[in-house]
């Protein structure tokens, strides 16, 4: 058994980056000596070997260079063959290799630090999440997300061995003092926005789809193939089938359980994707988007001679051949030379149906089945939202006189009785509003077949999946659509709190929640959100002022939003008397004296409540967010926590005087109207917008 190491002895020289690393480790891992292969604890070894440990497959600090064996799958990956635990190919049997995760394939490289499995095992993800292996250290503490930060900034700094003169830690230092002075601008988190909240354990976001960013959209495209890889195991609750028939088997509809059951639904879908990847959650498709425009570009584009699959849907749900597609078509063998001839004009463009795409192309399905299949194949693997059983649109004097405007939302938004908004009582059923807009899309995003012959039933069905309850949950569509109901109900339930369905009590099968637990999308762990952005702090460092670089918002979620909130996230209790947080946008020089009154770029000012200490040492540190292992009771006093100020009439103040991009500047103000060094400590600000 290794020797446990002691400390460092020379108090009179200041610890390295190095050491440092070394003592987090070490504390961590306390009278715990796990093998870890024979290295034991493998951080006391020569730095040089160090840099080289690879346990169990996993190289704990990586190479430079992004690619190298043994880099730890990431969840969100593209999907590999089937394998089992020891890594090797496992017969089709079981559940498809529970311990199966896909790789990292085609995801943007991140930082040598981020990519460590030394960071990785600290934060406690695949393979570190138990599934494979217990988070680093085994047997040991779990470090601190502070202190992980730490070890990944002295990766990603290039593993030093010693700071001589200390210039690298000065260096890190000064860079955080110059953000914590306003001096330097935070920048957008290169994470995902739900990367941020997993992390902080607070509210994930549902995003409108339209404005995912290009990591968020694939994370829910790998979840989704991820999920679908168990199709073949009937009763895989993992599997993307297995839902599907779940709809077709127990969905409530005409009745107050249409949105309590349907939201539960939603959750504990989103749960099984969160298993592979806890980022992904279900973006909504916001039918009126302009971004969008179904209704008004949908009637442009239909003909006299067509009108069926003539609508249009987000461009995620959208398929499209690209370049490797092609190659792969070309490599395989199925499709005729003068088929890839006309497929290769079209490399690129994107389509609302597959049919679309073959009219375009110039190709006649069904005249050449086995080149279908093959073309089907790889749209669907090219973009796993794409469903071929699905062709939006409609005759115009049906589909889209009733299709929904922002208009038509807002009013039934107005309508304060539950079942007249939602659906009707047990005891009266009954479509509502809400409902009967539901209804709609379905149809409308589910549409005719172009290609149906009623003289050969079976050969192609004659609607679109999503048309019908059995089989509408098959179209990766349908998680959009619905997670937009659920959203517009949650904003009901904002402006009409208390009213809800007379049956609190009923349980929601096949789940054992019933109707009460469903009635705060909080209270299920997530929010909605046009879209967000947010720029991370260090928690470390007191801030004085913050000066924040553009977001980068999308102009149509600057142009049509409904509420823009500035957020600070998790701010720590100062015992140093009161203070002020000035919140201003694209006012980079904002200070003390920046006048707010008649100010277009004054959001508003949070007041933090506090004072000396009353109590003894330590009476006033803040406590864990978490209470001990069995106390179920709520937060407690002092526990970090959060400011939101209403940006709305700001940002449309800045946006009529022509601003195509925001960014935030936080003064912070002693009572005497001067700035204050130590009363703000905070884990990020983030920019929200409502739809």
């Amino acid at each position: 058994m290794a020797k446990k190491p002691q400390g460092n002895k020379d108090a009179s020289r200041k610890e390295s980056r190095y050491e440092r690393v070394k003592r987090i480790l070490n504390e961590a891992s306390g009278d715990a000596c796990p093998s870890y292969q024979g290295y034991e604890r493998f951080w006391e070894l020569p730095i040089e070997e160090f840099l080289r440990v690879t346990i169990y497959g996993v190289r704990m600090i990586a190479p430079e260079d992004a690619s190298y064996p043994g880099q730890p799958p990431q969840a969100g990956g593209s999907l590999p063959a089937q394998s089992s635990c020891c890594h090797e190919p496992s017969p089709a049997a079981g559940g498809g290799g529970h311990c199966e995760t896909p790789s990292g394939q085609g995801k943007p490289a991140p930082g040598r630090g981020e990519r460590s499995g030394l960071i990785i095992g600290l934060k406690g993800q695949f393979p570190f999440d138990g599934s494979q292996f217990p988070r680093l250290p085994w047997g040991g503490g779990q470090v601190s997300d502070t202190d992980i930060k730490f070890i990944q900034d002295w990766i990603d700094y290039g593993c030093p061995a010693d700071d001589e003169t200390h210039s690298l830690i000065r260096v890190m230092e000064s860079d955080a003092l110059a953000l914590a002075r306003g001096d330097k601008e935070h920048t957008v988190s290169r994470n995902t926005i739900n990367d941020f909240h997993a992390g902080a354990g607070t509210l994930k976001v549902r995003k409108n789809i339209n404005y995912l960013t290009p990591e968020e959209l694939r994370r829910f495209r790998a979840a989704i193939t991820w999920m679908r890889s168990f199709d073949q195991y009937y009763q895989d609750q993992r599997s993307f089938d297995y839902w599907g028939r779940m709809h077709g088997n127990l969905c409530q509809h005409a009745w107050e359980e249409f949105l309590t059951w349907h939201r539960l639904y939603l959750y504990n879908f989103e749960q099984q994707m969160q298993d592979f990847d806890q980022t992904v959650t279900l973006p909504y498709w916001d039918w009126t988007d302009e971004a969008n425009a179904d209704a008004g570009i949908s009637v442009i584009d239909q003909t006299a001679s067509s009108p069926q699959d003539n609508g249009v849907i987000p461009e995620a749900y959208r398929c499209w051949l690209d370049q490797d597609a092609f190659d792969r078509l070309k490599k395989g063998g199925r499709v005729p030379q003068e088929t890839l001839n006309k497929l290769s004009k079209i490399i690129g463009l994107k389509f609302n149906s597959g049919n679309r795409l073959f009219v375009k192309a110039g190709i006649k399905y069904g005249q050449d089945g086995q080149s279908d299949e093959a073309i089907m194949a790889e749209l669907l693997r090219v973009n796993p939202l794409w469903h071929r059983k699905r062709w939006p649109g409609g005759d115009s004097s049906i589909i889209f006189e009733m299709y929904p405007t922002e208009g038509d939302i807002d009013n039934i938004l107005k309508i304060t009785n539950f079942f007249t908004f939602g659906s009707g009582p047990d005891t009266d059923h009954f479509f509502g509003a809400l409902e009967n807009i539901h209804n709609l899309i379905h149809n409308f995003s589910g549409g005719a077949n172009p290609n149906y012959d009623p003289n050969s039933p079976g050969a192609e069905p004659q609607y679109g999946d999503m048309v019908s309850p059995g089989t509408t949950a098959f179209d990766p569509i349908f998680w959009g659509h619905h997670s937009n109901v659920d959203r517009v109900w949650a904003d009901w339930e904002t402006l009409h709190p208390g009213v809800g369905p007379d049956n609190p009590t009923a349980i929601l099968a096949p789940w054992p929640q019933n109707v009460q637990q469903t009635l705060n999308v909080a209270n299920l762990g997530y929010e909605y959100a046009k879209s967000s952005h947010v720029y991370e702090t260090n928690s470390d460092v007191p801030i004085t002022k913050f000066k924040s670089a553009n977001a980068g918002i999308h102009p149509a979620v600057l142009n049509d939003h409904s509420r823009a909130e500035v957020r600070l996230h998790k701010i720590r209790y100062a015992v140093n008397g009161g203070a002020f947080i000035r919140v201003f946008l694209n006012a980079p020089d904002a200070n003390a004296g920046t006048p707010t009154k008649g100010n277009d770029n004054y959001v508003g000012t949070a007041a933090l409540f506090s004072g000396d200490c009353v109590g003894g040492p330590g009476h006033c540190d803040p406590p864990p967010e978490r209470r001990r292992k069995f106390d179920l009771r709520g937060r407690g006093h002092k526990t970090p926590r959060n400011v939101k100020l209403d940006a709305t009439e700001a940002v449309r103040r800045l946006t009529a005087k022509g601003a195509t991009d925001l960014h935030v500047s936080l003064v912070v103000l002693d009572i005497d109207g001067k700035p204050k060094s130590n009363a703000l400590w905070m884990d990020a600000v983030s920019l929200i917008f409502k739809d």
